[in-house]
């Protein structure tokens, strides 16, 4: 017997379809890795936890450790001062931790991220890209702009929240609304 109140808020796939800035707290699903080429990485994910995204993931933000010359040493220690003080690390903290453990101590902790579209050089996709790192703010701020919907390089601009179009009447727009054949491509199932 399975007993639950069913919740359109308590589901799969929820996704944020605005760039913006979000309040987010560091998800359980974040790791530590190594590149290619050997280098410690913290591959954060981010959940939203206000307004009319919380509940939905933000992916894949790579922070690189790479010691490999004095320049970019510095930029490392810069990238990832920047985040200790977005989770309100004390200055002065030394933290001399392997990247896994680094990684698992920011889960759950909170902060605010602006993101942006970006198009992926691998496969063309624009994705949700972090673009800084600040402690919380009052609120999450969407700002409008949504994923581009074309594949020639343009940037994002603001679109209408309605997917389907804008002129269409409400049975011209809605793909379940007849038995018209959906055709979508492999690459984009998730599974």
């Amino acid at each position: 017997m399975i007993n639950f109140t069913v919740d359109y808020n308590d589901v799969f796939g929820k996704a944020v379809e605005e760039a913006g800035s979000y309040n987010v707290k560091i998800a359980d699903s974040s790791i530590a890795k190594k590149t290619k080429k050997g280098q410690d990485m913290a591959v954060l994910d981010y959940e939203v936890l206000d307004g009319k995204y919380a509940g939905a993931v933000i992916r894949y933000d790579n922070i690189l450790w790479n010691d490999n010359t004095q320049e970019t040493l510095k930029l490392s220690i810069k990238r990832f001062n920047t985040l200790m003080r977005a989770v309100n690390t004390a200055d002065g903290a030394q933290i001399n931790l392997t990247m896994d453990v680094f990684v698992k101590r920011l889960v759950g902790k909170e902060l605010n991220i602006t993101v942006d579209w970006e198009q992926s050089e691998y496969n063309g996709k624009w994705n949700l890209v972090v673009k800084s790192q600040q402690p919380l703010k009052e609120k999450s701020e969407p700002n409008g702009v949504f994923r581009p919907t074309n594949n020639s390089g343009a940037s994002a601009t603001k679109e209408s929240s309605n997917p389907f179009g804008n002129t269409a009447s409400k049975a011209e727009s809605d793909p379940f609304s007849n038995s018209k054949d959906i055709n979508i491509p492999d690459e984009d199932l998730p599974f």
